[in-house]
């Protein structure tokens, strides 16, 4: 199968390298876009089915699996293999005075280490969509009916003098304590 990322290898070299990175970013970004385009309508005055749960849920996965496993992994793979960022190339060494500052560094920062925080940073902004997301989904509005008003609230159902729920409405009236 043939790499699209080599047509713009003129222009950027590292894109054939980053292919699955660069795929899995605009897959992720697609789906955020369904899953924004989704929160716009409201609720419906019904429960949801099996099936729709279950697809809920299949796309749920799919985006937790591109977030947490196939992008992170992908950064981890371009950067050591393309940019060859390991731990024995240095972003500043110890004995190294950065800044003009009359002082050395207490410490190596390496690529390695900079590389894992940039993946503890993709983390973090994807838990905070997780977050932001779970809470603009449980506050969708309640769809209105096809006549255009809104769902009544639900009849509050007949118990037997004993607090117990009556199987059948028919028959005589239970006084109600």
């Amino acid at each position: 199968m043939p790499n699209v990322m080599d047509l713009f290898k003129g222009f950027a070299p590292w894109a054939p390298a980053a292919g699955r990175l660069i795929w899995a970013s605009i897959a992720m970004a697609i789906m955020l876009g369904v899953t924004m385009a989704v929160l716009r309508r409201p609720k419906p005055a019904r429960d949801a089915t099996w099936a729709e749960a279950m697809a809920g849920a299949t796309w749920v996965f799919a985006m937790f699996f591109l977030a947490y496993a196939v992008i992170p992994h992908e950064w981890i793979t371009f950067s050591d293999q393309y940019l060859k960022w390991s731990a024995d190339k240095f972003v500043w060494k110890q004995t190294q005075s950065m800044l003009g500052l009359p002082w050395d560094w207490p410490f190596a920062f390496t690529y390695q280490a900079l590389r894992d925080i940039i993946v503890v940073v993709v983390y973090l902004v994807f838990f905070g969509a997780n977050l932001a997301l779970w809470s603009l989904w449980q506050k969708r509005t309640v769809a209105a009916d096809s006549d255009g008003a809104a769902p009544a609230a639900p009849e509050k159902k007949r118990t037997s003098r004993f607090g117990r729920p009556l199987r059948r409405s028919g028959g005589a009236p239970v006084a109600e304590a």
